[in-house]
């Protein structure tokens, strides 16, 4: 005759489907078998239970995952009856049974065998069990209780036996009790009254009486008082009374509801969260519900568990998930759970964790031919979308028909086209993302051709000295230094050396000989262009002969600088005595 709720907290990845089933049979809602799943708990309600409607009960939960169950059993016992008698008169407990022999009965008076009495007599014929009172008196009033079992199992029935006074003020043989509940749940609290009739029943809610209603279903069956309630809410856990009244007095009976508050979140995560790689970050959250509430933290339907990484906490109510060093691995819908008897809730957050970005290969400084294409090239790592800004200057570049920019994966680049002078400069690079940025820099020049600071000077020599022509240079390198003799190209031997260093070209000679008289030009060649310049050297010698017996010396010169003629020398001859000027071949 009791309404029976059968509950099941359920967790996992939505959708859920739930089946309830009594043994192998599915059970169907109708009219009055009421099925839900809300919150995560799964509620079965089956009113005016009756014995066939003992048994096991499975819940099947579904998702595309899988499936599990949770197996309750649902024993049913018949109702309690209510016998009233007076003192004086005899009474007779009555119960057939059936059952495969051999059965053995048992009586109990307020949960304790009864003892042999005088008082009365127990006997069991016929599968007939029977407790006679011969004359009732007052203090045999309690709950009598028959069990009948065998090898296979046992049964039991309740019987209240109240023995009554002539005209008795009401009183309670079963007192209300405290009653835990659920929040969208129903409940009942009921009482067991003796006394004299008629009986009036009221029902109290901390001292305000209570109507019938859909909500509340009041009623007094057979010395048993009820209340019902549904769609239980979190403002009916009070204190509950019932009262009975008849015309010798009134008797009280008060029991507590307590409503358990599902968990539910009153402050939900954030929706999303921007960080960047290295970052620190906490993921907060308030809870309420009836303790104990048991929180769970999921990163992509994984639970988290404790680490150097994730630190958890729960205290007053408010759940902390504490992230540090975050890395892009860690991105990722993040999910708090919090579940206590009366249900669960969830909420999540969507943490986007990136990388600022950063040169992995920087352009260098370069110098560009005039009137050439020159192409800046880069690579650049990070998380993408970038967004990538160039500078010449510190004023922007667009693209257009001198600038050509382009990215590609993890390449970016600028074209200039046909380089002048005017396009020399500071060129930057900027990449940005959502969370951070990164330059990188350098000079483009145009090269130079190369030109000379210091140009060489004619010098003379005496045959078998030395001599060294000696030029500084400017331009853009690689210069490439070539020394001409009267248009032939000077090789270095034993007697002829080149160098460049430190932008210097220098010709050194030793040695000399006539031959090595005439017109030297240095000539300075890049790929921008090529400079030369000249100069001349002239060797002046000493020659021996012997004029008349004497050792005579002849030193002679070139007789004029325009006329390189190798045979006619204008030559000074010295002895003992002064000689005079002549020609000699």
């Amino acid at each position: 005759g009791q309404t029976v709720t059968l509950q099941a907290a359920v967790r996992g990845s939505e959708p859920i489907s739930v089946t309830w089933m009594k043994g192998q049979e599915i059970i169907k809602e109708d009219g009055k078998i009421k099925m839900s799943f809300t919150n995560g708990v799964a509620v079965l309600i089956i009113p005016d239970v009756q014995i066939s409607f003992g048994g096991k009960y499975t819940c099947l939960a579904e998702n595309e995952a899988g499936s599990q169950t949770s197996v309750g059993e649902l024993i049913v016992k018949g109702l309690s009856e209510l016998i009233q008698v007076t003192a004086g008169d005899p009474a007779t407990l009555e119960y057939t049974v059936t059952g495969t022999p051999e059965l053995k009965p048992k009586w109990y008076k307020d949960g304790r065998p009864l003892a042999a009495s005088k008082k009365y007599r127990i006997s069991f014929k016929n599968n007939v069990a029977q407790l006679k009172f011969y004359s009732a008196e007052l203090h045999d009033s309690g709950q009598y209780t028959f069990e009948i079992s065998n090898e296979v199992g046992s049964s039991s029935c309740e019987t209240t036996f109240t023995v009554l006074d002539r005209d008795i003020a009401p009183f309670f043989t079963k007192p209300l009790r405290n009653v835990d509940s659920i929040v969208s749940g129903s409940c009942r609290l009921d009482c067991k009254i003796a006394g004299s009739l008629p009986m009036r029943v009221s029902w109290f809610k901390d001292g305000k009486e209570i109507a019938s209603s859909d909500k509340y279903r009041i009623a007094f069956v057979e010395g048993t008082a009820s209340l019902e309630i549904s769609r239980v809410d979190m403002n009916d856990a009070g204190n509950f009374t019932c009262r009975a009244t008849n015309s010798v007095g009134s008797k009280e009976s008060s029991g507590a509801l307590i409503v358990q508050g599902p968990a539910t979140f009153i402050e939900k995560l954030e929706p999303s969260q921007l960080l960047k790689k290295g970052d620190a970050t906490q993921l907060v959250c308030k809870v309420t519900g009836t303790p104990p509430i048991k929180i769970t933290w999921f990163v992509n339907d994984r639970e988290i568990k404790e680490s150097n990484k994730h630190k958890m906490s729960f205290v007053e109510s408010t759940a902390v998930l504490r992230l540090t060093d975050v890395g892009t691995e860690d991105s990722g819908e993040y999910m708090c759970e919090a579940q206590n008897e009366a249900g669960s809730d969830h909420c999540s957050s969507i943490v986007i964790v990136k990388e600022s970005p950063y040169f992995t290969k920087e352009f260098k400084p370069v110098e560009v031919l005039k009137e050439y294409d020159v192409m800046l090239l880069a690579e650049v790592a990070g998380t993408p979308p970038f967004e990538i800004t160039w500078f010449k200057d510190n004023t922007v570049l667009r693209s257009g028909r001198k600038y050509k920019t382009f990215i590609q994966d993890q390449l970016v680049s600028l074209q200039i086209l046909k380089f002048v002078a005017a396009d020399a400069g500071e060129y930057q690079c900027r990449v940005t993302n959502e969370v951070g940025s990164s330059t990188c820099s350098a000079r483009v020049t145009l090269r130079e051709p190369p030109s000379f600071v210091k140009k060489i000077e004619s010098t003379s020599s005496l045959r078998g000295g030395t001599a060294a022509f000696q030029a500084t240079l400017k331009g853009s390198l690689p210069i490439t230094v070539t020394w001409l003799k009267d248009n032939d190209e000077v090789t270095e031997d034993d007697n002829i050396r080149m160098t460049f260093e430190n932008n210097v070209a220098s010709l050194y000679l030793s040695g000399i000989e006539v031959k090595h008289d005439g017109k030297y030009v240095c000539q300075a060649k890049n790929d921008a262009g090529i400079q030369r310049c000249s100069a001349l050297l002239s060797v002046k010698g000493w020659f021996t002969k012997l004029a008349s017996g004497l050792r005579t010396k002849c030193r002679c010169e070139p007789f004029s600088r325009a006329v390189h003629s190798p045979h006619l020398f204008l030559c000074f001859l010295q002895n003992l005595q002064p000689s005079p000027r002549k020609l000699c071949p």
